[in-house]
């Protein structure tokens, strides 16, 4: 929920009472905008003035008034809640309106049912931020780009606030939102990766959000995928343990070699057996490149079903996302020089690569930087 997430941060805890009320000003927020609020209708007006009287009964700072002269009070108490209720208003659905909405709802919901203990002033505080004026002005309140639901593959590049604990777990949410309504259009199988981000969703408050989000995935035939680097991430987070791991049916793990004493937490929060912990120590240590192309290899465990399998793809597959320094300065002199597009920039490149006989791609990376022009090198007939 993007309401309690701006409010009570990542690693915030919510009471039940918080949950449910800001499920409740959602409610009449969206309930103005549709169907506007013309008043109680009699059953609303009887069930608040029933639970008003029974929460007066049991306050003595009226006990000496009349049963009457309660009544009255009440009864006015109530009218002022509906004239207020009616002065709120909700003509477009946004981030500003929403806040305006709930500052002025939110007391009186509480009124309503006799909440005393949520701290009010610290949400509209932590909310002001993303409303009009606020540093976040514009994360909240821009339209999405409709284009998404088209485009087949969609690339979120989150770097630059990775570190910003207020709005890297907020992002993460809007990106997982977005492929959830995407998962929704009958139209090609779906897939989210992930990648990085296990600091925004490794709270209490996202924990729920992933279990829904794995359960609704499932429903609509899609997959979720999360990748780390970090050991750490794994052992780490009870969170994690019972929101990802436990809705994963199938593990990768690359080389795990440098982590083989401590290998045994992460054998059982995977559920790993002796077999398959045999397996994964193999990756990469035997011989058994002679006479074949470079590969690199990866365990798949498949439910109960586990193997060690090689991986090799073509030339133009790896410098399309290469993260070598030299390699991508090779290739951006290609690309210059020719002033081609990115794609005609690694056929020609990966052309004098398979010419020059040079079988890894650093070598031939370094090749081209020293020569500080294209190659244009022919194949040996």
């Amino acid at each position: 929920n993007l309401v309690l997430l701006s409010w009570k941060g990542a690693q915030g805890t919510v009471t039940q009472t918080e949950d449910r009320l800001v499920e409740h000003v959602i409610t009449d927020y969206y309930d103005a905008y549709f169907n506007g609020f013309e008043g109680f209708t009699p059953r609303q007006r009887e069930d608040l003035r029933q639970s008003l009287f029974i929460d007066e009964r049991n306050s003595k700072e009226h006990e000496k008034e009349s049963e009457q002269e309660r009544a009255v009070r009440i009864e006015g108490i109530i009218n002022k809640i509906e004239s207020r209720r009616k002065k709120l208003k909700v003509k477009d659905l946004s981030f500003n309106s929403f806040y305006e909405y709930s500052v002025q709802r939110l007391p009186d919901i509480c009124e309503e049912n006799r909440i005393t203990d949520i701290e009010l002033a610290t949400y509209r505080y932590m909310m002001k931020d993303f409303y009009r004026g606020g540093n976040h002005e514009k994360t909240l309140n821009e339209n999405m780009d409709s284009s998404l639901f088209d485009e087949t593959f969609v690339v979120f590049e989150i770097d630059s606030i990775k570190d910003d604990p207020l709005l890297f777990p907020l992002v993460t949410l809007i990106i997982m939102d977005v492929f959830l309504q995407k998962m929704r259009i009958k139209k090609n199988r779906k897939v989210l990766v992930i990648e990085e981000a296990w600091k925004a969703i490794a709270s209490p408050l996202m924990a729920e959000y992933i279990k829904f989000m794995y359960k609704t995935a499932r429903k609509f035939w899609a997959s979720v995928g999360v990748v780390t680097q970090e050991i750490q991430d794994i052992i780490g987070s009870e969170i994690v343990k019972e929101a990802i791991i436990n809705n994963s049916d199938v593990v990768m793990l690359l080389d795990q070699s440098k982590f083989k004493e401590r290998f045994d937490t992460i054998k059982a929060i995977l559920g790993l057996t002796d077999v398959d912990c045999k397996k994964i120590f193999t990756i990469n240590r035997l011989e058994n490149k002679e006479g074949r192309s470079f590969f690199r290899e990866v365990f798949i465990r498949r439910g109960t079903t586990s193997g060690v399998y090689g991986v090799e793809e073509p030339r133009e597959c790896y410098m399309t996302y290469t993260t070598e320094r030299s390699e991508k300065e090779a290739l951006k002199l290609y690309k210059k020089e020719l002033q081609c597009s990115h794609q005609e920039a690694i056929e020609a490149y990966c052309r004098d690569w398979n010419a020059s006989g040079i079988d890894k791609s650093l070598p031939f990376a370094r090749k081209v930087n020293e020569a500080g022009r294209v190659l244009n090198l022919t194949t040996k007939s």
